[in-house]
């Protein structure tokens, strides 16, 4: 039962990754466009901070262990 409970984390994980992109993609193109509202431009800001420690982390998890 643990196995596949980390198999649906392993999974949403990837989800929200590649749906976080999209959405950033979309707010890239919107910027161009025009200028961002507040609370996307907040949703910009704190996607791309959570990739980076996203990434962070995945590499912490990879040397360390």
């Amino acid at each position: 039962m643990v196995i596949f409970a980390e198999v649906l984390r392993a999974i949403s994980y990837v989800i929200l990754i590649i749906s976080a992109g999209f959405f950033l993609r979309h707010l890239e193109k919107t910027k161009k466009q025009r200028k961002l509202l507040a609370f996307e431009f907040t949703m910009y800001i704190i996607i791309q901070i959570a990739f980076g420690l996203f990434g962070i982390s995945f590499l912490i998890s990879i040397f360390v262990d």
